[in-house]
């Protein structure tokens, strides 16, 4: 036998996926052993525990544990991809052609269907900010996710209860609204009994003894097991009973919850009794009645009949062992549902005294690390701690099933109590396995000579896709007690131990109604009408329809959730959700909350799409940009010569040349080396940008426009066509002598040409021939075609007029109609005019500035100021010129990105699929990509539209925050460099941004937002 180990890094799937993974592959022939998760600890510990050794590991990274002989590793690791590609498939949402890719938030996904209602899986410490999404989207939500910091709860609260809308949740594991079951939940009859849960399995667990009554019910709004608690006082609860108090189709509450802090209970009651609708108790606590009293007390009242016995399976007295020992003396309960624990302790703690749990009544009975003791126990298998990185137990029980195995061996448990839950998102036939761990428990005990009872609380009812009296007749079979009341299990247990549990009080204490006299203080009075008609009034319209509209729903997270809908004939719209860029958490928590950042987000796009762009002068650069002699910029973030990638080493000695610094490229390179009367200066520091290597010298001619909106100026260069080229490096002679003749030639006529037209007609709308070129077939970037022929469509009446000579002019004329990248040296200025615009927000987290000098790669953010954040670039993959290839090339270099800040370029290849021809890919690929890139914008651009996209505005306006979030980098169209100075160009083709520039960004962010 050997082992294979092996971790994966940016593989995640959800805990329920990698389950029936691994079932699968260790279901391969030859497989002794197998297990597929993420590496969270309580998932190593587990393998580890398997006997395989684990490597250092983080949580986000997949762990592949597989024993077998070589064939079977073989085998299992054939099923394991297989089972990958096949879940990463149905996960992708890929569609036909040219579909856009599945959303990878739930905000994504609410925007593309429109749902009014969000379900969040996700692990805890990522599901506030999916919730959130939902709540600014004007969308109730439920949060399965447990693990949710309490203060992170109370605040999404407040957010919805300000947007009228319902979070149901944090760890909200049972919800029905208007029939649609959500989460854990059983198919029951419809009804007129509301029900408001703080608590999931408390809510399944009245919703079946219900509907054993002949009872239906008309919602089951959860709210979360925390939403009593002091801290979270009732927030929740409140906006449910008033939207339930609404509903036409409810007639009664019941508010069920597992222990309430008393003084949010208090006040909880005084609220209910002034909203017109008679509201019943099912509230765990010390001297207050269990569930299946409380759902008694309100039958009665309600004027429903009680039955006289609820349903149970097998002969509590039919124990036919024969061992003569006598069996151990200890209580030992393994429960799934945490709130059906709690009952179990309360109703068996009135009679056994202490119990101990890993959810304990009170701190001091808290269970060590081990979760033993000799005592009386019982444990939550559903508790925050025991389903980090894992599914719940009643998706998948192992844990459980192993602690049966343990429990069985040990001589002081006397009776094991279990509880089974049926019904929709569980385990799709549990009884099985249960019964055959009871069955192997009892025969361990046998085998031991001790008797070892096991009674059962079977949550669930006739509905339930798993079958209720299947799944009771094989637990029967194996040797169990089966009751569907969890207080009669509970007390059944303690008879079979030898105590006497006593009978639970007829009246049903104080699972009073509002309205009537509470029986023992804890119910509230009825309010007058007038103060109840204009309650129930008032809450018409609450939480924007919900209880009234047919659902569709957007889902994040566990997929067997979204299949458990489906299985209901509910549209379903499933987030394609990933982890945050690794270590980013905490920051971008912080970041979300900051209270700022929306409108802050909205005001940058604003500013960006509303900002001009008008060609108002060409101008040499020493007279626009304060160059002196040996000053050059430079495209990106600053460097040094030492550290200047190939390229940018070319075209600066090619600059010294051209201003005549050096004779040589061997004497500009050892001035550049030594910096003496040298300056090398990023061109966005003077609100330029220049393609590709962007080297700028004082006489070099460049462009002049502006934004009169914001008053801002920004320039560029003019562009030198293609091939050998200053911008991509090169430096010989030919390079010089065109420089040389833009620089006496083509400057001047340029200059001529648009004064003159400002003069005669006003600047030219730069912005507006980007809009024009979108629609047909440019994006700005790689691909000017149209831009370039309509720039030369403005410019052309008066070139032809300028004081130059006929040749000169024609030359001129040529050239620039000659180059099909003419305009892209006024679409760059005209992008920086955008994101300068939307620069200096406080608390907007839209970036501002991508450049690259082909050694590093930077971004600036508007809520950060002027400060770089940059990562290594990296090197583009694409289309190669001539007999080049990838190690010709050189890393990413040029401020061109600016185009795609500003959502244009690469955000922008659908509205031009031909541009694959030059940069790689294929049609459906271009189309993809813009949609992908909705996913990380703050917005859409007005003014540049998309036709195929039936004419949508582009995607604009990078989100620092939802980079982080998604994991998707943004998508730049680029030309390629040679490695070598004085190279050229190699090709074509795209690259995205590393990812540290914006783990950097959301850092600088989250402590801005702290200050």
């Amino acid at each position: 036998m050997a082992d294979h180990v092996e971790l994966r890094t940016g593989a995640y799937f959800d805990s329920v996926t990698l389950m029936q993974v691994s079932r699968t592959v260790a279901a391969a022939p030859g497989v002794e052993a197998a297990q597929v998760a993420m590496a969270t600890e309580l998932n190593l510990e587990v393998i580890r525990g398997m006997g395989f050794e684990v490597p250092e590991s983080a949580p986000n990274d997949l762990v592949v544990a597989i024993r077998g002989d070589e064939s079977g590793i073989a085998a299992g690791t054939a099923a394991l991809e297989t089972a990958l590609t096949q879940k990463h498939s149905a996960a992708s949402g890929s569609g036909g052609f040219g579909d856009a890719p599945a959303a990878r938030t739930l905000g994504g996904a609410i925007r593309l269907s429109g749902a009014e209602l969000g379900l969040v899986s996700v692990p805890g410490e990522h599901a506030v900010a999916e919730a959130l999404d939902a709540v600014r989207a004007g969308v109730s939500v439920m949060v399965f996710s447990d693990n949710v910091p309490v203060e992170d709860e109370v605040r999404l609260k407040e957010a919805a209860a300000a947007a009228d809308v319902l979070v149901m949740g944090p760890d909200c594991g049972t919800a029905v609204v208007g029939g649609v079951a959500l989460g854990f939940a059983n198919v029951v009859r419809a009804g007129s009994v509301g029900l408001v849960a703080a608590s999931g399995t408390g809510a399944q667990q009245v919703m079946c003894l219900l509907d054993a009554a002949g009872v239906g019910i008309s919602h089951c709004l959860g709210v979360g097991g925390r939403d009593l608690s002091s801290a979270v006082a009732a927030r929740s609860t409140k906006q449910a009973l008033a939207a339930l108090a609404a509903d036409p189709d409810t007639t009664s509450i019941v508010v069920v919850s597992k222990p309430p802090a008393p003084e949010v209970l208090a006040d909880l009651e005084t609220y209910a009794a002034g909203l017109g609708k008679p509201v019943h108790w099912a509230t765990l606590g010390a001297g207050r009645p269990d569930l299946t009293s409380a759902v008694e007390a309100a039958l009665a009242a309600t004027g429903h009949e009680v039955p006289r016995d609820w349903p149970s399976w097998g002969t509590p007295e039919g124990e036919t062992s024969n061992t003569s020992a006598a069996q151990g003396s200890s209580l030992r309960g393994l429960f799934c549902g945490g709130t059906l624990a709690d009952e179990a302790m309360l109703v068996a703690g009135a009679v056994l005294g202490d119990i101990r749990s890993n959810i304990p009544l009170r701190p001091e009975l808290a269970l060590g690390a081990d979760l033993r003791d000799a005592g009386h126990v019982v444990l939550d298998f559903g508790d925050d701690a025991m389903t980090v990185g894992r599914a719940h137990p009643m998706i998948d029980p192992s844990l459980r099933l192993e602690r049966i195995a343990a429990e069985a061996a040990d001589p002081t448990c006397g009776v094991l109590l279990l509880d089974l839950v049926l019904g929709h998102g569980a385990h799709a036939d549990p009884a099985p396995e249960l019964a055959e761990a009871v069955r192997a428990a009892r025969a361990t005990a046998s085998g031991d000579g001790r008797r070892l009872d096991v009674v059962v609380s079977l949550t669930g009812s006739e509905g339930d896709p798993q079958g209720l009296e299947k799944s009771a007749a094989l637990l029967v079979e194996a040797g169990a007690v089966v009751l569907l009341s969890n207080a009669a299990a509970t007390r059944e247990a303690l008879r079979l131990l030898g105590h006497e549990a006593g009978a639970p009080s007829a009246s049903g204490g104080d699972a009073s109604s509002a309205g009537a006299a509470p029986a023992t203080g804890g119910g509230a009075a009825a309010a007058g009408a007038t103060e109840d008609e204009s309650a129930a009034e008032a809450g018409g319209e609450r939480l924007h329809g919900l209880l009234s509209h047919d659902l569709s729903v957007a889902a994040a997270g566990v997929s067997l959730f979204s299949e458990a809908l489906r299985a209901q004939a509910v549209s379903v719209t499933e987030a394609a959700w990933q982890p945050p860029m690794a270590g980013t958490a905490g920051d971008l928590a912080r970041v979300l909350a900051d209270s700022r950042r929306d409108a802050a987000n909205a005001e940058a796009v604003r500013r960006m799409t509303a900002a001009g762009a008008d060609l108002v002068d060409v101008r040499p650069a020493h007279e626009v940009l304060g160059l002196e002699r040996g000053t050059f910029l430079h495209a990106g973030p600053p460097i040094t010569f030492d550290r200047a990638s190939g390229p940018l080493r070319g075209a600066l000695i090619g600059a010294m040349l051209f201003e005549g610094l050096a004779e040589t490229a061997e004497e500009a390179e050892a001035k550049l080396e030594k910096g003496d009367g040298i300056t090398l200066e990023p061109c966005h520091h003077r609100d330029a940008v220049g393609p590709m290597a962007g080297v700028t010298s004082p006489s070099m001619w460049v462009y002049e426009l502006r934004d009169e909106v914001h008053d801002n100026t920004s320039w560029c260069s003019l562009n030198e066509g293609l091939g050998k080229v200053l911008r991509y490096g090169a430096y010989g002679p030919e390079v010089i002598e065109r420089l040389t003749w833009m620089n006496t030639v083509l400057g001047p006529i340029l200059q001529q040409a648009v004064r003159a037209r400002v003069e005669q007609q006003g600047p030219i709308d730069v912005k507006a021939i980007i809009a024009q070129m979108l629609q047909m077939g440019d994006e700005g970037h790689n691909r000017n075609r149209a831009g370039s022929l309509m720039l030369l469509r403005e410019l052309l009446p008066t070139m032809i007029t300028a004081d130059a000579s006929s040749t000169d002019i024609a030359e001129a004329v040529r050239f620039s109609g000659a180059n099909e990248h003419f305009f892209l040296n006024l679409g760059m200025p005209a992008c920086k005019l955008s994101t300068l615009a939307a620069h200096g927000i406080p608390g907007s987290s839209v970036v501002t500035t991508m450049a690259r000098n082909g050694t590093d790669f930077g971004i600036r953010v508007s809520g950060t100021g002027d400060e770089w954040f940059t990562g290594p670039a990296n090197t583009p993959e694409g289309l190669f010129l001539g007999s080049y290839g990838p190690d010709d090339a050189n890393p990413d270099i040029g401020d061109s990105a600016i185009t795609e800040t500003a959502g244009i370029g690469g955000f922008a290849m659908a509205a031009a699929p031909a541009i694959v021809k030059f940069v790689g890919g294929d049609v459906p690929f271009a189309l993809r990509a813009t949609q992908t890139m909705y996913e990380i914008a703050a917005g859409e651009h007005t003014a540049y539209q998309v036709p195929i996209l039936e004419f949508r505005g582009t995607p604009t306006g990078i989100d620092v925050a939802a980079v982080a979030r998604t994991g998707i980098l943004p998508q730049i169209n680029t030309g390629m460099a040679g490695r070598v100075a004085g190279t050229g160009q190699v090709g074509a083709g795209l690259v995205t941004p590393p990812e540290q520039c914006f783990t950097q960004a959301l850092t600088a962010l989250a402590e801005a937002a702290a200050r």
